[in-house]
């Protein structure tokens, strides 16, 4: 029994040992060569403004900063020495103070990936520490122009920015989406007029990460003739239509009713008797001859 814990205490010790061994053995073997990274952070800005690369070294020791764009360097700074150099296309741009490291007169072709990397020279062996930036340089949007183009019962509009990196649009009408405005996301849009007022307006607003801009209002009263066209036009022949039918009617109805009167006409005309006027009575007319032979033959007799 006591042989077996003798035993099994001394496959502890060793087990220790190697264990503590292997721990010094990383420590200043495993770790040599390997980089430590710290987390940076993504950075937007603008063309032509500046970006500073911070960093934050151990103690007073003796150390050398780097800046690396891509990988390789264009900026090496050695303290305490404080010699700065700086890679021939960068002369100018880059500069160190207050434990930054600065880069000015930003393009679009500065984006990418920037490490500063720190190399302890002093103190004992320390690894490489290096922190990551990723820097977006955006040209700023310029005042976009709109274009509409009126096609019957619909309207195109489109945007565009004269200048600007990684533009995205949207649009703002007023109304009608009752007391709120609508929003729509694209460079171009279609716009049904029948869901909108003649008091419609649009702006385009361009934007990207470092700036937004937006354009002059369009009035789209100026799509709603053809509209009105197409919707008033059948109205007007329904009501000429319906003029043209009611004076029709009316004229049919006064050619029967003077049709109607004359047959009445006619028809009294045929019913009444007709009275067929007489003939004068004869008025005896006295012969001067027969007078005179009869007062002749008078005379004779008496």
């Amino acid at each position: 029994m006591t042989t077996q814990c003798r035993a099994f205490k001394t496959s502890r010790r060793i087990h220790a040992e190697v264990m503590l061994l292997y721990i010094i053995v990383c420590q200043y073997g495993c770790s040599e060569g390997v980089a430590e990274t710290a987390t940076g952070s993504n950075i937007t800005v603008k063309v032509g403004e500046s970006i500073t690369f911070p960093f934050s070294a151990e103690g007073n020791q003796s150390y050398s900063v780097d800046l690396l764009f891509n990988t390789f360097t264009i900026a090496k700074w050695h303290f305490p020495e404080v010699a700065l150099f700086v890679r021939e296309q960068y002369k100018g741009r880059a500069s160190i103070g207050n434990d930054s490291l600065w880069l000015n007169k930003l393009s679009l072709s500065d984006s990418g990936l920037y490490q500063v990397k720190i190399e302890y020279t002093s103190g004992g062996f320390k690894p490489q520490k290096y922190t990551d930036f990723h820097l977006q340089v955006f040209e700023p949007v310029s005042k976009p122009n709109i274009t509409a183009e009126c096609l019957g019962s619909t309207v195109s509009l489109s945007c565009f920015s004269s200048q600007g990196t990684a533009v995205t649009y949207s649009w703002e009408t007023l109304p009608p989406c009752g007391n709120d405005s609508c929003v729509h996301l694209d460079q171009a849009i279609d716009l049904q007029l029948h869901s909108l007022s003649p008091s419609t307006t649009c702006t385009c607003t361009a934007h990207n990460p470092v700036s937004r801009t937006t354009s002059d209002s369009v009035d789209l009263e100026m799509c709603f003739p053809q509209r009105s066209q197409v919707i008033c036009v059948p109205a007007l022949c329904a009501t000429s239509a319906f003029l043209v039918f009611g004076a029709l009617i009316l004229l049919l109805y006064k050619g029967k009713q003077h049709q109607q009167y004359q047959s009445e006409t006619i028809q009294v005309e045929v019913d009444e008797p007709v009275m067929e006027e007489e003939p004068p009575s004869a008025v005896p007319s006295i012969d001067p001859v027969y007078v005179s032979t009869l007062c002749s033959s008078y005379l004779r007799g008496n």
